[in-house]
């Protein structure tokens, strides 16, 4: 670190703008060289003076087509580092002279500054002791005019102030200059700081920074050997031994998940239990300033060895499969994406229920860290069950339809624990629906001593019919003053109108009203329109709408609009 770098001190009182160029904004432009939304402009550059050695700024629009910086005396710079489409910065050679500076464009055009670039000369930094420090260590920077510096600023932008921080966390021994001379700066190292130059600067807007030529180098923790595991399992208790592990602040998995963790400073060594969601990969211990190194390789053990006395099981019944590493195992998942319960559980055996739905295919083993193993592959006889949607709409008192598979195993249909008439024609089942079935009701397919259930939400019809509505308006009231039992209506009930179009007509629309509140709409219902080409309008019930239907005798609903007939009302 012998070279210096020099510049006078006046420089400092005042960043020179370009005179004649203004801060405008991008749409605005000096220069406009080609088709780019704001075109390409240089708005301003500095500092100037600027320091040898020095970050020079070039603040404007289409920055990032810049393809190299031209100052006389130097070779094209092509390093240049991208802030921003509105910003570049380059280091100034210590070749520069002073004169006007060039940007060449990536399209083979140029921009000139219209003013000269001149320079600063005497600040220097000419050395830094000692070159290797821990976090806490007082770092000494010896130089000419460093009391015109006022930031010393570490790798990542770890910044230390001669006036205090203002923040909470900082402390008075981190958060400004030690000492600040004209030839010496002393600051604490940061827990944050990292290895690489360090950059003096004078903290202004556009500010002049000089980096050091050498790099700062921060001790981290380390390991001599990286330690290697094997085949190790979640509860295990690790052990890495290292230099330097007083500053560690976290370990953390491949993962990234946190891991506590105990430091002996007599035995120099971290101490962990490894988690139930640990992860293979390595695992890092990571100090202040957020490096993570690596300090042990672990491969999680898994379940291995996948047997099962039979290849062909009934789906509802159970399996035991024998293997190794079975206590890893947190759920089993069967082909058709259902997962079987888990009866019973150790390092060799597996004691699970073979869901009534589960298909013929690959049985995979998922672990707590989130990792799946592909095991077995079993051929399940399933029982009979429904492959059609159940979203249809089904009515209680009524004849449901669906389509199974396996009929012929097919003894006995239940719904809501009470056995019911059915019947089966081919691959169609037949079932006669209670009039009590409602919202949530559970179907029971049963095969033997096999039962597959559905949760069904059948709809209960309160008004068929034909009423017409025109552009009158005309209301139907034939479920209001007292002529249906709203009370009997739990929240959230859907209710669903259906109806038919007037196709002569634009303009459809509906209103749920209440009768005791003058037809007005419900409260949480407000008149709707209609989509063309639609057949129903469905709302859900809430208390407050209820306790109008339902307050007194006079009470009910009052279904109104225009130009549409209605043929059905239902409750689900």
């Amino acid at each position: 670190m012998n070279k210096i770098y020099k510049f006078s001190a006046w420089w400092m009182v005042c960043l020179i703008l370009l005179s004649s160029l203004t801060f405008t904004a991008c749409e605005t432009n000096d220069v406009d060289t080609n088709q780019y939304k704001g075109g390409i402009s240089l708005n301003v550059f500095g500092p100037s003076p600027v320091l040898r050695g020095g970050e020079l700024r070039f603040l404007g629009c289409g920055m990032d087509q810049v393809a190299s910086v031209l100052i006389p005396g130097c070779d094209a710079i092509t390093d240049i580092q991208l802030i921003s489409a509105e910003e570049i910065r380059v280091i100034v050679p210590q070749t520069a002279l002073p004169g006007y500076v060039t940007l060449m464009l990536r399209n083979g055009e140029s921009i000139v500054t219209k003013t000269q670039l001149t320079y600063s000369e005497p600040v220097s930094i000419e050395s830094f002791s000692p070159e290797s420090v821990r976090p806490g260590d007082v770092l000494t920077i010896k130089g000419e005019y460093l009391n015109l510096m006022h930031q010393v600023i570490f790798a990542e932008n770890v910044i230390v102030s001669d006036e205090v921080i203002a923040e909470e966390e900082a402390t008075e021994a981190t958060s400004k200059f030690l000492k600040h001379t004209r030839n010496e700066i002393q600051v604490r190292v940061p827990e944050e700081a990292q290895s690489g130059k360090i950059i003096l600067s004078d903290g202004a807007e556009i500010p002049n920074r000089l980096y050091s030529e050498v790099e700062l180098q921060v001790v981290l923790p380390s390991v001599a050997e990286l330690a290697d595991y094997n085949n190790i399992k979640p509860g295990a208790i690790m052990t890495v031994t290292g230099e330097n592990f007083d500053l560690v602040k976290e370990v953390r998995m491949e993962n990234g998940e946190k891991v506590e963790f105990e430091f002996s400073a007599e035995n120099k060594t971290l101490q962990f239990t490894l988690p139930a969601n640990a992860v293979s990969g390595f695992i890092y211990v990571v100090p202040a300033s957020g490096v993570r190194i690596p300090v042990a390789s672990i491969e999680l053990a898994k379940p291995g060895n996948f047997s099962c006395a039979t290849s062909d099981v009934a789906a509802g019944g159970q399996i035991t499969i024998q293997g190794e590493n079975l206590d890893l195992v947190s759920a089993v998942i069967f082909s058709g994406e259902v997962e079987g319960e888990i009866i019973s559980q150790s390092p060799e055996q597996l004691v699970v229920s073979v869901p009534a739905l589960a298909q013929s295919g690959i049985v995979t083993f998922k672990m707590t860290n989130g990792e799946q193993v592909s095991a077995l592959n079993l051929t399940i006889n399933q029982p009979c069950h429904i492959v059609s949607s159940l979203e249809d709409d089904f009515e209680a008192g009524k004849e449901m339809i669906v389509e199974v598979a396996n009929g012929e195993l097919l003894t006995e249909v239940k719904i809501n624990g009470v056995t019911v008439t059915h019947t089966l024609e081919g691959t169609q089942l037949k079932i006669k629906v209670p009039e009590t079935a409602g919202a949530n009701s559970i179907l029971e397919l049963v095969s033997s001593d096999v039962s597959v259930k559905y949760t069904v939400s059948f709809a209960k019809v309160i008004w068929t019919g034909s009423f017409v509505t025109t552009s009158a308006w005309e209301g139907n009231q034939d479920l209001g003053w007292g002529n249906y039992d709203w009370s009997s209506v739990q929240p959230g009930t859907i209710i669903t109108v259906y109806y038919t179009l007037d196709m002569e007509e634009t303009n459809w629309q509906i209103k749920l009203g209440g009768c005791a509140i003058g037809w007005n709409p419900l409260p949480t219902i407000p008149s709707q329109s209609l989509e063309a080409g639609s057949t129903r309008f469905s709302a859900t019930l809430t208390a407050e709408d209820l306790l109008v239907l339902s307050q007194d005798n006079n009470a009910g609903l009052v279904v109104s609009g225009c130009n549409f007939t209605m043929t059905k009302i239902t409750l689900k």
